[in-house]
């Protein structure tokens, strides 16, 4: 027994005919009699008393009814609710502290706004952590910033860009000009962990200026590098989205660097070749549009 033989039976006793049934489910006489008796086979009941060219229903049939009437409403139910147009369950959204802290607050909260039943999960990673997540499908969906990994095998993932973020090397405010590496008074990168992106392209920068330098200092938050870069323990790259509202918070300074290094796109990424849910396909469609 399932929804087909219950929609067949339904139609059979709401017509009284096997005729009219197969009228109205567009299929032989023959179809919705072999399919009716195989049902009856199945429960081992009499559902209908044929006399002449007319069925009467049995009580057995009676009863068959109430329950086909419960399940096929509750399956045209459940269809309806997965055919609406809010979505509705969780999404595990990966982003680097500084995209999460300036480009997705505005981004999530107008997102909720529109999808309230969405749970939105937001956690922050180095862009080669969120990369590996998304791949074991730990996530949904991340934003992390572009390199070469994602277009050295790119087969399992989906990529959109962002935006493009301009990152401006920061030091502390009273420090001079900085044009190239000699200019700079100190070297110690404050950075991020292992796998940040401005991390590796901040090293980068400093080897094509031959500058010797110190090994990095992490740390977890993009405040607390601020804070120490103006207290005058280092340097730091950062994007200048994120350095700009902070310039009132730490004496701090900007310095424009290379700008193959310095450019940077910002990448939503997620798998691709499978099944996408419609929340997240509502979620990249939001994104997009906005």
């Amino acid at each position: 027994m399932n929804s087909a033989s219950l929609n067949l039976f339904k139609t059979v006793a709401e017509t009284g005919s096997i005729t009219a049934a197969a009228r109205n489910l567009h299929c032989v006489s023959s179809n919705v009699t072999t399919r009716l008796k195989q049902l009856e086979s199945s429960l081992d009941v009499s559902l209908f008393v044929r006399e002449k060219n007319r069925l009467h229903i049995t009580p057995e049939g009676e009863l068959l009814l109430r329950y086909a009437n419960k399940i096929l409403a509750l399956l045209d139910e459940a269809e309806l609710s997965m055919q609406g147009t809010k979505a509705a369950g969780p999404l595990r959204i990966g982003a680097m502290e500084t995209t999460a802290a300036v480009r997705l607050p505005a981004l999530l909260a107008n997102f909720h706004r529109e999808m309230p039943s969405v749970e939105l999960n937001l956690k922050t990673s180095p862009t080669d952590v969120l990369v590996r997540q998304i791949q074991n499908s730990e996530l949904e969906i991340a934003f992390v910033a572009d390199h070469k990994a994602l277009h050295v095998d790119n087969s399992r993932l989906q990529t959109q860009v962002l935006c493009q973020e301009t990152l401006v090397l920061v030091t502390a405010a009273e420090h001079g000009d900085v044009v190239t590496g000699a200019d700079l008074e100190v070297t110690r990168p404050l950075v991020f962990v292992k796998g940040c992106n401005y991390r590796s392209r901040l090293g980068q920068w400093l080897r094509l200026q031959n500058v010797d330098y110190d090994d990095p200092l992490e740390f977890g938050s993009f405040q607390a590098i601020l804070g120490c870069v103006s207290a005058g323990m280092g340097i730091a790259l950062l994007p200048e989205s994120v350095v700009k509202q902070y310039e009132t918070s730490f004496p701090i300074r900007c310095h424009s660097i290379t700008p193959h290094i310095g450019n940077v796109n910002t990448m939503m990424i997620w798998l691709k070749n499978r099944e996408v849910s419609r929340v997240l396909n509502c979620f990249v469609s939001f994104v997009s549009s906005h």
